[in-house]
């Protein structure tokens, strides 16, 4: 069985939300072993102190692991698949998409991930779980219009951290929803695929071609096969 969470932002003071936590508490298994990705594989300290705090937040609904490990730039290649190997559940950090995919592509970790059947991401970590990863790149060494491939287990790109009174993002959502559909997300909101069923929990916005419409289902019956 296939788990895949898409968070799109997570409360750095309350932690998860009451339908977060009842979802993580149903899904994790007690003990298990999880690997946090960064999202700038460079920034250290900063990938090991978003990871504490994550953690916490585990330890705030109840959910504690046996074992916990961070890939970036202090573990070699060959060591990230190993750990990979023996990761029961996978967290993607949040921040920049390219940056954490080319990472992933540089150290020959994609195809690992692909197998692996229990994967959290938040912001980042869930636009890089979609089939295609399109959005205006605003982190250094990001393009103009970033567009590239991602691992694959949700069809349509994924936009999070959705404001509705915000007009510079509502303005860069609509310009991406003329290449792309687009399905926003405000941060409470996350989705849920399991048993290769589809559940949005929470808000959420469909928007192409500058429309903006609210979703009206909380499941999709059926996933793409992979």
């Amino acid at each position: 069985m296939r788990i895949n969470y898409l968070f799109s932002g997570l409360d750095k003071e309350k932690g998860f939300t009451s339908e977060q936590a009842e979802c993580l508490r149903e899904d994790i298994k007690e003990n298990s072993n999880i690997v946090f990705i960064a999202s700038l594989f460079k920034d250290h300290e900063k990938t090991e102190f978003n990871t504490k705090r994550i953690l916490n937040m585990f330890k705030n609904i109840d959910i504690n692991f046996k074992e916990v490990n961070i890939i970036d730039n202090t573990v070699s290649y060959d060591d990230t698949k190993e750990i990979i190997r023996k990761s029961d559940i996978v967290f993607l950090l949040g921040g920049s998409p390219t940056n954490q995919m080319k990472s992933i592509n540089e150290y020959g970790i994609k195809e690992d991930l692909c197998k692996k059947d229990f994967i959290l991401g938040v912001s980042a970590g869930s636009m890089n779980q979609t089939k295609r990863v399109i959005y205006e790149g605003e982190f250094e060494d990001e393009m103009p219009i970033e567009n590239y491939k991602g691992l694959g287990f949700f069809d349509t790109v994924i936009y999070p951290h959705l404001e509705l009174d915000n007009q510079k993002y509502m303005e860069e959502l609509y310009r991406v929803s003329k290449i792309t559909k687009v399905i926003a997300l405000p941060n409470p909101s996350f989705i849920r695929i399991k048993n290769k069923n589809i559940e949005f929990i929470g808000d959420y916005y469909i928007v192409e071609n500058e429309r903006l419409e609210k979703g009206n289902f909380g499941k999709i019956s059926k996933v793409r096969e992979r």
